[in-house]
């Protein structure tokens, strides 16, 4: 099948034209990218993340416990990082879940309290609450951002955190929520696992909290493969996160340090060995280089694509708040309102899959029937499954629900390409609506 003929709406945008007569290709119609047209690969390695390796790898320092010698990709990176997201400190960690508990944990809460946490997020936003020895409860978010939001948040049970996520390319409004949790007593730690260089008015993502956490899992727009970091502005709370994540241990101030080692044994706070490794710190160096100018490019193809398929009918790109300055595009969500007739979300994943040979999914299903989060499979965890359970008992999370059955997803990576890519994913969209219209 040729490319869709495009007319021209009254505002100016060019809309996919298409009929019910168009064979969708999981029909066995004619697929509207052509075969063999290849979409761009992740990750992309950044011009020194070779160079910086092979330092890493031919040198004595593989791990932050490594005698002294070249200075640590690891506290370079966290100079780095640091000063990219605008905050005064930052500690890598090994994972993005481990920075979630490092952060619970360094807020010094009893065991057992309450922290509110979106319904709709990966798994690992909610065991990481558990495995802080804390109890997550489960909150609606907003159906236009899916994220928290300050009129959705529950302070009757007393939390005594709350845990926004910046869900795939929309922020949550983090100066409101920490001014409504601050109001009943609660901090906020700004899950920013998937909005590195995202801002609100101007300031970064996972500087908009009392902590802030991240990931650089290789899906994520800063990837090392496996990695993580917390962020903050807090002096006290740098130490004590040091020690939380290096097994009570933290960065020496002694000039001439014990065998050259860099950590010295603080230990006013039990730790665990969290540690990033020196190849994932080169790595992170190496890709945050490359971070904006990529950012560049995905963002100026959302913009492309939200007017292309601006005409189609029913169809729309998660929408922004207002303050949000600057988006980071973890997966571009498409929302579908009304879904095409007879067909459920995965169904118009599927479509759009073998109409473009890239792979769109849907949402993962809400925290709330989640089958990975079940903290009474852990024997462990005892009382907290319980207390879970029962705090969130007869739940009702419609606004996840809509989103998690009304909405397709696709990888950042899709945005990296050029205009005609986004003409491909349009005209794609356009035909899995028309056909069934």
């Amino acid at each position: 099948m040729g490319r869709s003929i495009r007319q021209i709406d009254t505002d100016g945008h060019s809309v996919p034209q298409r009929t019910s007569a168009d064979r969708l290709a999981v029909d066995g119609g004619t697929p509207v990218r052509p075969v063999g047209r290849r979409w761009p690969v992740w990750p992309v390695p950044a011009p020194n993340a070779g160079p910086f390796l092979d330092t890493v790898l031919h040198g004595e320092r593989w791990a932050i416990t490594s005698p002294a010698g070249r200075e640590l990709f690891e506290r370079r990176f966290a100079r780095m990082f640091a000063d990219y997201v605008g905050t005064r400190h930052c500690v890598p960690v090994d994972h993005g879940s481990s920075a979630l508990v490092v952060a619970l944990e360094a807020l010094g809460l009893d065991h057992g309290d309450r922290v509110l946490v979106p319904a709709l997020t990966w798994v690992a936003t909610a065991s990481a609450v558990l495995r802080a020895g804390l109890v997550p409860v489960l909150t609606d978010v907003d159906p236009l951002t899916g994220c928290l939001a300050p009129e959705y948040l529950d302070f009757g049970a007393q939390p005594r955190a709350v845990l926004p996520v910046h869900w795939s390319c929309a922020m949550a409004d983090i100066p409101a929520i920490s001014a409504a949790a601050a109001a009943h007593g609660a901090r906020v730690v700004e899950d920013a696992a998937q909005a590195h260089g995202a801002e609100w008015l101007g300031r970064p993502a996972g500087s908009l909290a009392l902590i802030g956490c991240f990931s650089m899992q290789q899906s994520k727009v800063l990837a090392a493969g496996e990695g993580g970091a917390v962020v903050t502005d807090d002096d006290r709370l740098l130490s004590v996160m040091q020690e939380l994540r290096a097994d009570s241990r933290r960065y020496t101030t002694a000039e001439n340090a014990p065998q050259g080692l860099e950590l010295e044994e603080s230990a006013t706070m039990m730790g665990a060995n969290l540690c990033l490794s020196e190849f994932g710190a080169a790595l992170l160096c190496a890709q945050l280089e490359s971070l904006d100018a990529q950012h560049e490019i995905r963002n100026r193809n959302y913009a492309v694509l939200a007017g292309l398929i601006e005409g189609v009918p029913g169809v729309r790109l998660l929408r922004h708040r207002a303050e949000q300055t600057r988006i980071s595009v973890y997966e571009l969500p498409i929302v579908f309102d009304p879904l095409p007739t007879g067909m459920s979300n995965s169904e118009v994943a599927e479509a759009l899959t073998a109409e473009l040979g890239v792979r769109f999914y849907p949402p993962r299903e809400p925290l709330s029937r989640s089958r990975l989060l079940r903290p009474w499979t852990k024997p462990t965890l005892g009382p907290l499954a319980e207390r879970f359970v029962a705090e969130n008992r007869g739940r009702a999370f419609p606004n996840a629900e809509y989103l998690a059955g009304h909405a397709v997803l696709t990888h950042h990576s899709t945005l990296l390409g050029d205009e005609r890519d986004m003409a491909d994913i349009a005209d794609a969209v356009a035909k899995v609506v028309f056909s069934r219209s």
